[in-house]
């Protein structure tokens, strides 16, 4: 399998995604959750980066981060994966990779498709089955945003105001849960593996001019629908 070429650029937007090893359940049980969400909670402190989503399954992980140094992303992903990793295997007396090879990056471009980004991750258990409602499931943005959690708060909410164009949290609020009332009322809870698979998404000067920054020779923009386009590489 060809690898897909990461983009890092700062003050930008990413869409991660990492699966548990051979898509195993090793997330089944809450207290392997909160140890990720513990080890969020940290980076958060550690390194120069802001969450403004984030969704912890039974076998995988989605987060939306942003940070002014864009190196600054893998080094935590390095932090939190490699040390929830380890706790579980020593919990679990185990021995072995914990993750998938590589973690998944897409470069979102804020504004409106940040916005259905942030909506694709709230969804995630609702389109497994799991759950009715995201405020069913506790390790979620959704979750902690609802309950306006201020200790042990994972989401820089002054950030992702700023990426997802909101003046105000309540501004904010408002459009979220009509949002998401609309998807639920529609069902519209399709998977869009382009939210992971693709390079980057956004509007389509704006992927040339992504793919232009980041010397990217051979590419292709596609179109999902009216307002979704995403670059993907050639071979």
């Amino acid at each position: 399998m060809t690898k897909r070429k990461r983009i890092w650029i700062d003050d930008a937007c990413y869409h991660i995604t990492h699966r548990c090893h051979g898509r195993e359940f090793l997330f089944k049980f809450e207290k392997y959750r909160n140890i990720y969400h513990k080890q969020l909670f940290e980076a958060g402190k550690r390194f120069d980066i802001d969450f403004l989503n984030y969704m912890v399954t039974s076998n995988h992980v989605h987060l939306l981060v942003t940070s002014r140094h864009s190196e600054q992303i893998p080094d935590a992903l390095q932090f939190i994966h490699s040390t929830a990793g380890q706790a579980y295997n020593r919990a679990r007396q185990r021995e072995g990779a914990f993750w998938t090879d590589r973690f998944s990056s897409t470069l979102i471009q804020s504004g409106e498709h940040l916005r259905q980004c942030f909506l694709y991750i709230d969804l995630n258990m609702v389109r497994a089955g799991v759950v009715k409602h995201p405020a069913e499931w506790k390790h979620c943005g959704y979750s902690e945003l609802a309950e306006e959690r201020k200790r042990y708060r994972i989401i820089n909410v002054e950030s992702l105001l700023q990426c997802m164009e909101f003046r105000k949290f309540e501004d904010f609020k408002s459009w979220h849960r009509l949002a998401l009332k609309e998807k639920l009322k529609k069902n519209d809870l399709k998977r869009e593996q382009y939210w992971s698979n693709a390079i980057a998404l956004g509007e389509p000067d704006w992927l040339c001019s992504i793919a232009s920054q980041s010397g990217l020779k051979r590419y292709k923009i596609e179109e999902e629908n009216s307002y979704t386009h995403f670059l993907m590489g050639k071979k």
